[in-house]
């Protein structure tokens, strides 16, 4: 069995974590991992949000997926658009990591100076960081960066940035030594699907039916109602949007889904000019997990007529989180 990934070092031991619950599952066949350079590793002289497509970090394996090339291809599943080739099938996600971002900075959030630069290729990040600031009234300056998460460590270490931001799991998958700080608070909405990795197949293979022995219930409700949020409002460059769905377990009401919904709706970085919503889904257990997302959904219908002046879902080509707005 073929197991195609881009080639980071990262990426490569989010593959190594799939071969080894495969192989707890009983999986007796041998598992060969080939890499491959995406789009998005090939360009690397402008922000994501500059990229001449969506996807760029997941076409180049779903064509060899659908070409047989590869069995299966592992993604962070925040790289996947929701407009997929309908042959293809994300078959199992993995128990999540944290979905958090994280400040690598030699200042606490709170002591952050005037003027502060701060290097992220997220434009969600970007604006967000900006309305941190513009809250405690002081400014900061967003300034690109790219490469992997050593390169970007490595840049924060030689002065060109006074922090930087990323994805608390990369961080966890490395087991990298490094002081860092959660960004949990309030506008700190991550990236939906931030922190969980995906397998995909082609749709009603042998590889998706095996997959199915791995995939995680908690983590895939998660991504399934904040995929329900993008539906709704779209997502992409023109609109950043930060979704979070975290499962509480309760054994007297049962379980429920903290939901946070964040949408920067303006031109600058004030305060103002962003939207958080909050609510608490009930969690449906098996064939009755379409209430949930019908939740969800009356949720972010209700909040993009109160808030954004629309009613239907957007554009396909603004859903999905191809990269992290």
């Amino acid at each position: 069995m073929i197991i195609g990934t881009r080639g980071s070092k990262l990426a490569i031991l989010q593959t190594e974590k799939v071969c080894e619950r495969l192989k707890e599952a009983g999986l007796k066949h041998e598992l060969t991992i080939r890499t491959v350079r995406s789009l998005g590793d090939a360009i690397t002289d402008r922000g994501l949000y500059e990229m001449p497509e969506k996807g760029v970090f997941v076409k180049k394996l779903d064509m060899l997926l659908l070409a047989g090339k590869i069995d299966l291809a592992v993604h962070s599943m925040k790289d996947i658009p929701l407009e997929r080739d309908e042959r293809l099938e994300t078959s199992a996600v993995l128990p999540r990591d944290s979905p958090y971002d994280a400040l690598v900075s030699t200042y606490r959030l709170e002591q952050m100076p005037e003027n502060a630069v701060i290097g992220t290729s997220s434009v969600r990040r970007k604006f967000q960081f900006l309305n941190y600031m513009g809250a405690q009234q002081r400014n900061a300056r967003i300034k690109d960066i790219r490469g992997n998460v050593d390169t970007r460590i490595e840049k924060f270490r030689r002065g060109e940035y006074d922090g930087v931001i990323l994805a608390e799991a990369g961080f966890e998958r490395l087991g990298l030594d490094i002081d860092y700080e959660r960004l949990d608070c309030d506008p700190f909405v991550p990236s939906p699907n931030q922190g969980i990795i995906a397998v995909v197949t082609r749709k009603e293979s042998k590889e998706s039916e095996i997959l199915s022995k791995i995939d995680d219930e908690r983590a895939r409700i998660e991504a399934e109602v904040e995929n329900e949020v993008l539906k709704v409002i779209g997502g992409g460059c023109s609109l950043p949007v930060g979704v979070h769905a975290h499962t509480r377990s309760n054994k007297k009401s049962g379980d429920k889904i903290d939901l946070s919904v964040y949408v920067h709706a303006g031109a600058g970085g004030s305060r103002e000019d962003y939207i958080l919503e909050k609510c608490v889904l009930n969690r449906y257990k098996d064939k009755d997990k379409s209430k949930c997302l019908e939740e969800t959904r009356a949720f972010t219908q209700n909040l993009a007529r109160r808030f954004l002046g629309f009613s239907q879902p957007q554009n396909a080509e603004n859903q999905g989180t191809g990269y992290d707005c």
